[in-house]
């Protein structure tokens, strides 16, 4: 397997290089060019982005979206290394719970913390994005994970 570590993942724009990568993995990018609230965040291996992961915020609520890793680099741990970075990034920028939405990934986000919820119980902030409300049938699973670091109480 592949050494990778969190040097890995930075902030990245929304090129033609992810918008190929992530149409590539069926998911939607019609809101992403528009959209000044989500960050991305991508590994690249040889000057290529290798993965993506994307997170929008609002207060305390995060939206992870967009998680996608080429093909044949997929099962040597750039998705969770994306997740983590992500996951991180939340807790330490006030996010203390993230939502998402999938339809072909329950299994592997079960396996890393996330919970299944109802669609009922969604904030409104989640419900007012592109994502929830047009973007993502609604047969996609709804899940969430609490993020927040442990503070040291004083």
């Amino acid at each position: 397997m592949l050494a990778i570590n969190t040097m890995n993942v930075e902030l990245i724009q929304f090129t033609e290089e992810v918008e190929s990568l992530l149409v590539s993995e069926n998911l939607p990018v019609s809101d992403l060019s528009a959209s000044y609230n989500t960050k991305l965040f991508g590994i690249k291996v040889d000057n290529q982005i290798v993965g993506v992961v994307g997170l929008e915020q609002e207060e305390t609520i995060g939206l992870l979206r967009s998680l996608a890793v080429i093909s044949n680099m997929r099962n040597k741990g750039y998705g969770k290394q994306l997740i983590n970075h992500a996951e991180t990034w939340a807790s330490e920028n006030g996010i203390s719970r993230l939502y998402l939405l999938t339809t072909t990934a329950t299994k592997y986000f079960l396996r890393i913390g996330f919970k299944k919820i109802s669609r009922n119980n969604a904030p409104s902030f989640i419900i007012n994005t592109p994502q929830f409300s047009n973007l993502c049938p609604s047969s996609a699973e709804f899940m969430c994970k609490n993020v927040s670091l442990t503070r040291p109480s004083i």
